[in-house]
């Protein structure tokens, strides 16, 4: 159920602080993550050289490394009710968007393997090359959220835990590019090279499993991976192309929310009883 945070929307969430007052949960508030970044590489490939290139056979194997990232924003929870989904137990299909600005790293390398051979099948030589490649950008995202909660344990009239789905965009620019060449002045490409664009558009999703601390602090796990490049387009994926080979950018986020609180109107403290008049009398 998504009481707890319809209940947040109209100003009843209090909490107490200094003096046994209390301060009231708001619906925007600060949001901030970090994580880990990892290209999921393409299959490796085997193929036959072309005439041009001579008589021969070629493996390449692209490879995923690990590398990071780091966002801060805001999130903004709405205030109208919407329409219930009743089978989801749920009051509006979109409980929150956030938005933010970060950079991150994606990295991966490539190795290609060439065997060639004689008139009579006889393998005379091998080469072997590698490519490694780190592109930093600078990025910004929006999401709209969906929430699920489950267990029994609450604060307030709120889950405790619940299921992040989420769905957005994110723009990339590519601040500093990563190599276009293998290294030790390898050039035996056994098939053309191609390079994601420096400006990127993508439609990505991420699943998340958060937790509430308390009534205005949350954090939220989550793996993003984007769905259709739509700038480059590269066909219905997100897949971006480095030296011979093709990667699938995840991201794997630890997200905290922290939403901003203030002092009652009409200087009602004391308990949830004077939250609750407050609100009638602002009414």
């Amino acid at each position: 159920s998504l009481v707890g945070f319809n209940t947040l929307t109209h100003g009843l969430f209090e909490k107490s602080s200094k003096d046994n007052d209390y301060l009231v949960v708001v619906n925007d508030g600060i949001q901030f993550n970090i994580g880990a970044s990892y290209l999921l590489p393409s299959k490796e490939m085997n193929g036959e050289l072309s005439e041009s290139a001579g008589r021969g056979v070629y493996q390449i194997s692209p490879e995923g490394k690990i590398g990071y990232f780091a966002e801060l924003g805001f999130a903004h929870f709405p205030k109208w009710k919407g329409t219930p989904i009743k089978f989801l137990k749920k009051s509006r299909i979109i409980d929150y968007f956030d938005w933010g600005l970060g950079y991150k790293v994606l990295s991966g390398k490539e190795n290609t393997v060439i065997d060639r051979f004689n008139s009579s099948n006889v393998l005379i030589s091998t080469a072997e090359g590698m490519g490694k490649f780190q592109n930093n950008y600078f990025f910004t995202r929006v999401s709209a959220h969906s929430l699920i909660y489950f267990g029994k344990k609450k604060i307030d009239k709120a889950r405790k835990h619940f299921i992040d789905n989420a769905f957005g965009f994110n723009f990339d620019y590519m601040l500093s590019q990563g190599n276009t060449f293998y290294e030790d002045g390898y050039t035996d490409y056994a098939l053309a090279h191609e390079f994601q664009n420096q400006f990127n558009l993508q439609f990505h999703y991420s699943l998340g499993v958060g937790i509430r601390f308390n009534r205005a602090w949350m954090m939220i796990p989550a793996v993003e991976m984007p769905l259709i490049s739509l700038y480059k387009w590269n066909g219905f994926n997100a897949k971006m192309n480095w030296f011979s080979s093709q990667y699938w950018p995840i991201l794997l986020r630890v997200k905290f929310i922290k939403l901003f609180e203030r002092v009652p109107k009409c200087g009602a403290y004391g308990d949830p009883a004077d939250m609750k008049f407050d609100k009638k009398y602002r009414s």
